[in-house]
């Protein structure tokens, strides 16, 4: 399958009723654009970007000097799309209702962060309702080797056996032509959220994510935790 992901971030405030004709946009991609094959989506579990507003701009790590400390948030919604091929990707980004609902996503989101990635995978869609899905999407650094980036994909796809609360893991790499683009995609699921916050406590994956912040832009990693097919 060729999978479009794409993680967004709120302006706020964002009211229960804008995020609700959100939540119906992004479901209806699967009706109203015929290339779709599944769709996925869904808001963070973790408090998505609101941390951002408890602490004062003027008190925030600057992203410049956040190599170490990361990402400021994570981000508030998902949204991935499977298609067959690329003519079906290619398809959906000419369709009148990607674009209408893409419009609606423009007016409460900081599309200038929206961060993208388009990835091909193998089997069946990677959506298993009800389950939870962890992703993070990664920029490598100017200066990073393909030693470094091998090491990085091996660190992460390990987690699967390494980690008892993961039920699956796929390292992607973006196709997609646009500048824009993220390098590099992990897709994580587990059965519940106890099961992704042991992920997040295991001595594996912090030393894959140390591994990653050494590689990559990490104060620009963008990333997100939410309940598969949920809306």
């Amino acid at each position: 399958m060729l999978r479009h992901t794409a993680l967004f971030l709120y302006y706020h405030p964002v009211t229960d009723s804008q995020k609700l004709a959100q939540a119906k946009g992004l479901a209806y991609l699967s009706y109203g654009c015929p290339s779709v094959q599944s769709v996925d989506f869904g808001s963070d579990l973790l408090g998505g970007s609101s941390p951002l507003l408890e602490t004062k701009p003027w008190k925030r790590t600057p992203l410049w000097k956040a190599r170490q400390a990361g990402p400021p948030s994570n981000y508030d919604v998902a949204l991935h799309l499977d298609f067959d091929d690329k003519e079906g990707l290619d398809a959906y980004n000419d369709d009148d209702v990607h674009h209408e609902v893409g419009d609606y996503n423009a007016s409460i989101g900081r599309g200038e962060f929206t961060a993208r990635v388009d990835w091909w995978y193998d089997g069946p869609p990677r959506t298993h309702r009800g389950w939870i899905r962890h992703t993070a999407l990664y920029l490598w650094d100017e200066e990073v080797t393909d030693g470094q980036k091998d090491d990085v994909r091996s660190a992460f796809g390990a987690l699967e056996a390494d980690v008892p609360s993961v039920r699956s893991t796929v390292v992607g790499e973006n196709v997609g032509p646009l500048t824009t683009d993220y390098n590099m995609i992990v897709d994580t699921h587990f059965e519940d959220l106890e099961g992704a916050n042991a992920y997040f406590d295991h001595t594996a994956q912090q030393e894959a994510a140390s591994l990653a912040a050494a590689a990559t832009k990490h104060q620009w990693t963008a990333r997100i935790t939410h309940k598969m097919a949920s809306g």
